[in-house]
């Protein structure tokens, strides 16, 4: 039975608890990238969608905005969308969903969700001008 987006933030929410020590009562003391890979169940629940995603993950929306804020310049001047996606956002991307992400939701960690991501933002970018892509 594939697992579902409610069931990844539940385990995430179960295994946030398992971490933290006994006498502590705030998050601040959880470090999410010290935990084992086999911690985190196997995504198999499919494809995610991007309202999905944003829901689970805020910081999705909002590099989303700030993409939608890049304007390509005027002509003659050259414009490197890829340049601007892999020096600036796709670091970012990789630390919030895929298989290197930082928390340990499954739906996060998968490649459907890290395939959903790339293609809304990279797709929101302003196309290449004049850089020799």
């Amino acid at each position: 039975m594939p697992t579902t987006i409610l069931q990844a933030n539940v385990i995430e929410r179960a295994l946030n608890e398992a971490a933290r020590p006994f006498f502590s009562h705030t998050s601040r003391d959880i470090d999410p990238t010290k935990f084992k890979k086999s911690d985190v169940p196997h995504w198999e629940g499919g494809a995610i969608s991007w309202e999905e995603l944003v829901e689970i993950e805020p910081d999705l929306r909002w590099m989303l905005q700030a993409i939608k804020l890049i304007r390509r310049p005027k002509a003659p001047a050259s414009f490197c969308a890829n340049r601007i996606w892999y020096c600036c956002f796709k670091p970012r991307l990789l630390q919030l969903v895929g298989h290197s992400c930082r928390r340990k939701n499954s739906a996060l960690r998968s490649s459907a969700a890290y395939d959903t991501a790339y293609q809304k933002l990279y797709n929101a970018l302003p196309d290449c001008r004049n850089c020799g892509c």
